[in-house]
């Protein structure tokens, strides 16, 4: 209550100066509180409609993705960083990215495992894997399996990693009639 009454009495002696002698009005005082009121609300609405929605950032061109890199027969660090980065010595940031899967010793790789290879967004290949159902055959196993499909008997791999759930609740046996998801592609980057 103390505080409006101060709000009045200011608004009256802001009024009492600038009218210059001339007495106002009870009126003229309302007017005048209400065009203040008025004002700051007019104010908000400018500022409300200054508020823009800002678009989300398009990622930075030189951002950096993991891509998935399956190692060939033959392959030894030093080749797939010449092929892969035009730099032999690179061999050992391949290391490095991928220790953990490698081990101690960088002169240890096996065909048809995935290394992980540092490209720029730009450059990055799609990766997607796409499947077709085999419905194993009596005899058949992983390994003569690889060679048939892929060409490769040492792609059994492959054919274990797509499927070593089912394999594993088989013990390890492939049981005719049972359909494996085979790759179309082996490597899918490629």
């Amino acid at each position: 209550m103390n505080y409006t009454k101060l709000s009045v009495f200011s608004t009256l002696a802001f009024i009492l100066i600038s009218c210059a002698g001339t007495s106002p009005s009870i009126s003229d005082v309302a007017k005048s509180s209400e065009n203040q009121n008025n004002k700051q609300g007019q104010k908000q609405e400018v500022s409300v409609e200054k508020f823009t929605i800002q678009e989300p950032e398009s990622p930075m061109v030189g951002v950096n993705v993991f891509e998935p890199y399956m190692i060939k027969r033959g392959d030894i660090l030093t080749r797939i960083a010449l092929n892969e980065y035009g730099n032999a010595s690179m061999w050992r940031e391949i290391y490095a990215w991928n220790k953990e899967i490698i081990g101690d010793n960088p002169d240890k790789i096996y065909p048809y495992n995935f290394l992980s290879l540092k490209r720029k967004v730009s450059e990055a290949k799609n990766c997607d894997i796409n499947y077709f159902q085999y419905e194993i055959q009596p005899g058949d196993t992983a390994w003569n399996l690889a060679q048939r499909v892929y060409g490769d008997e040492l792609a059994w791999v492959v054919i274990y990693m797509d499927n070593s759930e089912l394999i594993s609740s088989n013990n390890g046996i492939l049981q005719p009639g049972t359909f494996f998801k085979m790759r179309k592609n082996l490597d899918p980057c490629s």
